[in-house]
């Protein structure tokens, strides 16, 4: 019961605040038509109804399990059996992940169809599958998390700039690895890498089990550049975001078919390793239930109703004379997602838990929170100024890279992890569909260059914050000594 009163007070708070922002908005610059503002209203409760099920069905049934699994595993003592599951967990549970799911179809329906949303899905499951699978053998072989940071992000540039790179993959790449961080992916992950480092001799969770995520998200970046490549993407593509196709039983089909893997993963498991019984069994085909009925709902209210309202939004503010309000309004909107964002709230907890209480969580909020809405501010000046993505990003992680060096291994884990903290549902769903909406009026503007790359702007944003704060706590260490 706890559980349930948590978990939903969490949905609410971060839901409640984009919310309030997006009525006051409506009455006083946007003025929807009617029938769009309450397809948003319909949308807010079906997305608010989906997580919190989708989150309740996680914690009391597919967590459990996903723990237990992260730490028996690696007692086998057979490290191509641990690399083997990793990467079946790995796709399976991104091939399950809601804000996947989301961004898939954005990418679907932007490019008119020429980016299947199955074949985004499963390229991106399919890098971050092989990338965690490193992570897990870089904690066994014990090499630096710095190294393999380094050399992934600097592969990643590398291919951004050859010939060969398509321009409208590079903003999709970028988001592709913030969305694989949410809250299906990231649990199981973490319990694999806390798990794996438990069992291992002379290594801490803490130390070895975060960076898992991090290094985890570098690999969808590098599978979909790598599509990028193969497919060619004409300048004069159509974006289309009805929401006429998107029926619940359709949704409901879909969402079954891509648990299944999932589920798939967990009853190997239960017959040939974890033999559970009675209550843990029931609780975790209620978790599966809660899961798939969540997941239904919180799709089927992006696509019914975040996905119009929002793009009606944003094609209403480009439409403005003084069209840089959208600025910020991006910023406002940035600043409430990620105060309110529950995860981040969590990482503010383990910062000063390794800070020994030197950053108070409250500073890590406001840091992070600032960080965030500066991000989302400079992803509509990017708009409305045609900005290459790589321009932006290229600079702000070779600062963050440069900082890694500077700062603690604890630290530097945790800020990468961080990146995808901020990535929550209502920037992915919301926020996105009002950029992709004005980049679409904007003249010499193309939603699928521009449009995109918000989210990776966004978890870039704590990166920073955290290893700012990190290189000031190691300081102050020093001073103190």
């Amino acid at each position: 019961m706890d559980t349930i009163k948590e978990t939903v007070k969490e949905v609410i708070m971060a839901v409640f605040p984009i919310a309030a922002v997006v009525v006051v908005l409506q009455f006083t610059v946007i003025w929807l038509d009617t029938p769009l503002f309450l397809s948003f209203l319909e949308g807010l409760g079906l997305v608010t109804l989906g997580l919190i099920l989708f989150l309740i069905g996680v914690h009391i049934g597919l967590l459990p399990v996903g723990e237990m699994i992260g730490s028996a595993l690696p007692r086998t003592g057979k490290l191509w059996l641990v690399v083997l599951f990793t990467f079946i967990m790995g796709f399976a549970v991104t091939v399950a992940e809601p804000d996947v799911w989301v961004l898939a179809g954005y990418v679907d329906q932007v490019s008119g169809g020429i980016i299947p949303r199955n074949i985004l899905i499963g390229t991106v499951a399919l890098g971050l599958g092989i990338s965690v699978t490193l992570a897990i053998v870089r904690m066994v072989t014990d090499i630096s998390i710095n190294y393999l940071l380094i050399g992934g992000y600097s592969l990643i540039f590398l291919l951004a700039f050859l010939p060969y790179s398509s321009d409208a993959f590079i903003p999709i790449s970028f988001d592709a690895g913030g969305v694989t961080t949410g809250p299906m992916a990231v649990p199981f992950i973490l319990a694999f890498g806390v798990g794996t480092a438990s069992v291992l001799q002379g290594r801490t969770g803490s130390q070895d089990g975060f960076g898992l995520v991090a290094l985890a998200s570098i690999g969808p970046v590098l599978a979909v550049m790598i599509l990028g490549m193969v497919y060619t993407i004409p300048e004069d593509v159509t974006m289309d975001m009805g929401s006429g196709e998107y029926t619940f039983l359709g949704t409901l089909l879909e969402v079954s078919i891509a648990l299944s893997p999932l589920v798939l993963f967990f009853l190997f498991f239960q017959i040939f390793m974890l033999k559970l019984k009675g209550q843990k069994v029931y609780n975790l085909m209620l978790g599966v239930f809660l899961t798939l009925i969540g997941m239904t709902c919180f799709l089927y209210g992006v696509h019914n109703g975040f996905q119009p309202a929002g793009k009606g939004m944003g094609q209403i503010l480009g439409n403005l004379s003084n069209n840089w309000i959208v600025i910020p309004i991006g910023f406002v909107l940035g600043f409430v997602a990620t105060f309110a964002e529950p995860a981040v709230r969590v990482l503010n907890q383990e910062v000063e838990k390794v800070s020994s209480g030197y950053i108070p969580q409250r500073v890590m909020l406001i840091t992070i929170s600032t960080g965030v809405a500066i991000s989302i501010a400079l992803a509509m000046i990017r708009i409305i100024y045609g900005i290459p993505l790589i321009y932006i990003l290229l600079p702000g992680y070779i600062m963050a890279l440069t900082m890694v060096f500077f700062s603690t291994k604890e630290f530097t884990s945790i800020a990468f992890d961080a990146g995808g903290v901020a990535t929550g549902p209502m920037t992915v769903t919301f926020i996105i569909a009002i950029a992709l909406g004005f980049s679409d009026v904007l003249e010499d503007s193309n939603p699928l260059i521009e449009g995109f790359g918000m989210i990776s702007l966004v978890a870039l944003a704590p990166i920073i914050s955290v290893l700012v704060l990190g290189f000031l706590y190691g300081a102050n260490n020093e001073d103190s000594e």
